[in-house]
């Protein structure tokens, strides 16, 4: 649905109620579901009182769902590249909600015009470029184009350079909006679940006025500190994983080859000193969680690609040079996935792919070996 100008009309003075989402991928997709279905169901339930406008400030009467009407209830605009996966989201919403108001608008700057508060989930940092500066069709410019007085809430929840975040979020400010990073942890499945953690960085009351949403897509918010807090923490964070589940496939593969079952093996780590997210939740050993439902058992599919996974550790690169931070381990992890990425069938699959990849390349070096491992293939009684 493209929005008239009648409709344009309609929907302009409910802007302050109405969410926006730009970037529907693997996360933008789930994140939006959870933000518009829970914004709704909250809305819906009746109560009375007073609450506080999450923009203005301001004490404002309430009433219940009824006494509001349908011209009251929140509206929500989508915008992504991939028209495809906004009308997906479109008619999900839809058929959730039959008389819900979601407009599909066809770049970010009708998506400021239409929306008060705007998530932004994109893959780096060229996209918030284009999506927040690049053109007129961009967020920043639309922002100069608003009548003043007209407050704008921007959440950017991308995983990008910390220099690039900090520009748009100065542009945005410059441009009399509010803005915060909040990049997340909890993978495909957290977004689904709603059970994200959000490390948030920006001036404190832009945070607080950010808070409500992120609450309504996670479990956790953790406020890191000033504008690109957030994106370091998060930087740091993906780093460390990305070297931990390298570590988790070396060693899951190397139990197995000495003859261990993965899920006992798995079933050790997971109560000793070596458990983590990678082996307890995205084990990449098929069989080693039973009860899981990790990437591996889907082959690889549904999780955190690998190219995306590269991105993060490039990023961890790029702020260790600049910042004179030396990494050891990352620059040879950035490496091993810099190497897998290469493979097109395994760029988009789950970055534990790497076990796989270890597997293929122990077994390779096996059959060019006179005698292999199957002498020491179970361990011995003492």
């Amino acid at each position: 649905m493209r929005p008239t100008a009648r409709l344009l009309s309609t929907l302009s003075p409910h802007r302050a109620t109405t969410i926006g989402f730009i970037g529907l991928g693997r996360m933008g997709y789930n994140m939006a579901l959870n933000l518009f279905t829970k914004t709704l169901t909250a809305h819906s339930e009746p109560h009375t009182g007073s609450e506080v406008n999450a923009l203005t400030g301001k004490l404002e009467p309430t009433m219940s769902s009824a006494q509001k009407g349908k011209d009251r209830y929140p509206a929500f605009v989508v915008c992504d590249v991939n028209e495809d996966a906004a009308k997906a989201l479109v008619r999900n919403m839809r058929d959730k909600f039959p008389e819900v108001d979601i407009i599909l608008a066809k770049d970010p700057s009708e998506a400021v015009r239409l929306s008060s508060t705007i998530v932004t989930m994109l893959p780096s940092s060229p996209q918030v470029q284009s999506v927040y500066l690049n053109s007129e069709k961009s967020i920043v410019p639309a922002l100069s184009k608003l009548p003043t007085g007209e407050p704008t809430l921007l959440i950017d929840s991308t995983t990008l350079d910390i220099d690039v975040a900090r520009d748009v979020a100065r542009k945005v400010e410059q441009a009399g909006a509010m803005c915060v990073d909040a990049p997340v942890s909890g993978g495909v499945a957290g977004a689904l679940a709603g059970t994200l953690s959000f490390m948030v960085g920006g001036p404190q009351p832009s945070v607080t006025l950010a808070n409500p949403y992120l609450s309504l897509m996670g479990a956790r918010t953790i406020y890191c500190g000033p504008s690109g807090a957030g994106l370091a923490a998060k930087i740091c964070n993906n780093m460390i994983l990305g070297v931990q589940q390298i570590a988790v496939a070396e060693g899951m593969l190397l139990g197995q080859r000495m003859g261990l079952k993965p899920d006992v093996l798995a079933g050790v780590l997971n109560t000793s000193t070596g458990r983590c997210w990678s082996s307890e939740v995205n084990n990449p050993a098929p069989g080693a969680l039973p009860q899981g439902s990790a990437p591996c058992m889907r082959d690889y599919e549904g999780g955190f690609a690998t190219a995306l996974m590269l991105k993060d550790m490039n990023l961890a690169l790029h702020a260790a040079s600049t910042f004179t931070s030396p990494l050891i381990l990352g620059a040879t992890a950035k490496d091993v996935y810099e190497n897998v990425a290469k493979q097109s069938s395994l760029a988009q699959k789950d970055f534990s792919v790497i076990y796989q990849v270890l597997k293929v390349a122990a077994e390779a070096q096996e059959s060019k070996t006179p005698t292999g491992p199957s002498d020491h293939s179970k361990p011995s009684d003492p």
